[in-house]
């Protein structure tokens, strides 16, 4: 099934980069999604599993020619299993890591996304965030060679991932200012950061130096803006006006009334003041 190319046009004044998921147009393959988000008007799209995709260079070609940009990749590490909080997970670290990269650039990608992995019960919590940014200084180089933006990112432990290490925005802001390379960031995920500690415009503002990505979705629910309780046009104007220029991306499933056209109109109303 062909991509719709006679959609609204509901993304051209939006004044922040969202990007859609692809999984929400049904029927297509992944470059007619392409096609499909750029008729909405839309710049981005995101799938942390595309790197993974054995069509990633024509979708690239796709994306060059119409202007849409893939937002983050998985990258290395994990939720509940051992991660680089552990130094004995370093070297299986580095090299997700670099094969991520060689995945990234396929696709035309430019930001992977870095778990922490689950606490360590016989660690303190400043050893293992010392682990945590030995591990980053460890991949920042090849980073840096590499043009490419790792974002660690905070999970809530309160009612969708218990036990994991990275939670809190400072906590996550100060394992960048201690790695030090301007390639390895926070992901400062809406959903997760209103659980676990909520003053979201303000801590996305506080913490913008330090945040290379975006993630969101309503709470509860996880599901598409104005579905729960977040007000998300005030949310995207507190970040575009830290200045912030790069990809806010969805990364919700649609209730069950939504419709794919539905919810890139619903976007971008959000997004358009």
């Amino acid at each position: 099934m062909p991509a719709d190319r006679n959609v609204k046009n509901y993304g051209a004044d939006m004044k922040l980069q969202l990007a859609a998921m692809s999984g929400w147009f049904k029927g297509l393959d992944n470059v007619e999604m392409v096609e499909q988000v750029a008729a909405y008007g839309f710049k981005a799209f995101e799938n942390l599993g595309a790197g993974k995709w054995a069509d990633k260079e024509a979708v690239k070609a796709k994306c060059e020619e119409l202007g849409v940009k893939p937002g983050a990749i998985s990258g290395g590490g994990t939720i509940n299993g051992d991660g680089p909080v552990n130094l004995g997970n370093h070297a299986q670290f580095e090299a997700q890591i670099r094969n991520a990269i060689r995945e990234a650039k396929a696709l035309g990608s430019t930001c992977l996304v870095g778990l922490s992995g689950a606490a360590r019960e016989r660690l303190s919590l400043e050893r293992q965030m010392d682990n945590l940014v030995a591990a980053g200084k460890r991949v920042a180089p090849i980073l840096e060679d590499a043009g490419i933006v790792l974002v660690f990112e905070m999970l809530n432990t309160l009612c969708s991932h218990p036990g994991y290490f990275l939670v809190y925005s400072d906590q996550g802001a100060d394992l960048v200012d201690r790695i030090g390379s301007p390639n390895v960031k926070i992901l400062f995920d809406v959903f997760h950061q209103q659980i676990s500690e909520g003053n979201v415009c303000n801590n996305l503002s506080k913490f913008i130096g330090e945040i290379g990505h975006f993630h969101f979705a309503d709470n509860p629910g996880r599901h598409e803006p104005g579905s729960g309780e977040l007000n998300y046009r005030n949310i995207f104007k507190a970040i575009a006006a830290t200045g912030y220029t790069g990809i806010v991306s969805a990364e919700f499933s649609l209730t069950e009334k939504c419709s794919s056209d539905d919810v890139m109109r619903i976007l971008a109303e959000c997004a358009t003041w």
